[in-house]
């Protein structure tokens, strides 16, 4: 696992930003931003932040290179008390940071994804929380070797995992790395589908 320096990581959340500054969620939480693409950016950037700090405490990251042009973020096998407390602290930061609407979104998005997510049984399983390339650097093969050491940790742990997208385009490049669609859902809020991927344990 990487760490990030603070330099770093702040390079890091621009170019998850950049990445993801298109993506159903990531608008929906952002409405305060009105039409301000500017303003869209740097909010996303801070999130992106809070997400990296949380991924270190109780969860795993790893970065696309050393200049920061992307990053995985994985909820792994931490304690659930410290997953929990990193989560909460996180949570505080978001409500001030996104705003009332912003906000009920963020909290209203994430019920309805679990809602979808509970029959499927993985309490147990990592998740791939956020995953980036900057738009410049994208095409050179960092997608894949990023996700490389986490899903060999998870590998290694005997543990399978899951991601959601709502990037259709998304899903052969995650089926290429032992992802299959379990499910396609309607979420209400960005009024988008997206799909659950799982991969079951492999052998480490």
């Amino acid at each position: 696992m990487s760490s990030p320096s603070n330099i770093a990581s702040s390079r890091t959340a621009r170019s998850l930003a950049a990445a993801l500054i298109g993506d159903p969620f990531y608008r929906a939480v952002t409405v305060a931003c009105g039409e301000d693409e500017a303003a869209r950016l740097a909010m996303l950037e801070a999130y992106f932040a809070l997400a990296l700090v949380e991924g270190e405490q109780a969860g795993r990251v790893d970065l696309a290179d050393e200049t920061g042009n992307g990053a995985a973020i994985w909820t792994t096998d931490t304690p659930a008390a410290q997953r929990q407390a990193a989560y909460a602290q996180r949570e505080d930061a978001l409500r001030v940071l996104l705003g009332e609407r912003g906000y009920a979104h963020f909290t209203a998005i994430v019920a309805n994804m679990e809602h979808a997510l509970a029959p499927h049984g993985l309490q147990d399983a990592w998740y791939l929380s956020i995953a980036g390339i900057a738009p410049a650097a994208q095409g050179q093969g960092l997608g894949a070797s990023v996700l490389a050491p986490g899903l060999a940790a998870v590998d290694a742990a005997g543990a399978a995992c899951f991601l959601e997208t709502y990037n259709e385009r998304s899903l052969p490049f995650y089926a290429r790395l032992g992802f299959v669609v379990a499910g396609r859902y309607a979420e209400a809020v960005t009024g988008c589908d997206y799909w659950l991927m799982v991969r079951p344990p492999h052998a480490a």
